[in-house]
């Protein structure tokens, strides 16, 4: 090889984890988040119950690279006042010209403290 040549590896998604459960505060914001390889770096969504996610009052996604990371390509999903309804699977998948790869992060609701009261007669 010569020194004007360029060796370009392509790589598809690898993600960090592929599940991760989480518990988060009711009526709180819930922060998800997912992280993957791959080259060209990976484009990444979010889903819940098959319904894809997007930027909203309810939802703001962000993506970030960190270029000396091992899983450099990171998004994540802020869930605002989150429901009851709203916990579940959600769904983080990661595609380039490669490949398809995903995460299935379960968010469940952390159990409240317990609160006894006396009464006296």
């Amino acid at each position: 090889m010569s020194e004007t040549e360029t060796v370009v590896c392509v790589d598809g998604p690898i993600m960090r984890h592929s599940y991760v459960k989480t518990a988060v505060d009711a009526y709180q914001q819930a922060v998800l988040i997912c992280s993957a390889r791959g080259w060209p770096h990976p484009v990444m969504t979010w889903s819940m119950n098959s319904t894809s996610l997007s930027n909203s009052s309810k939802h703001r996604i962000t993506r970030r690279i960190d270029g000396d990371g091992q899983f450099p390509v990171v998004s994540i999903l802020n869930v605002n006042n989150i429901q009851q309804e709203e916990l579940g699977v959600y769904l983080c998948t990661a595609h380039n010209e490669m490949g398809v790869n995903s995460t299935e992060i379960d968010v469940t609701v952390k159990s409240k403290p317990l609160l006894c009261l006396t009464r006296e007669h």
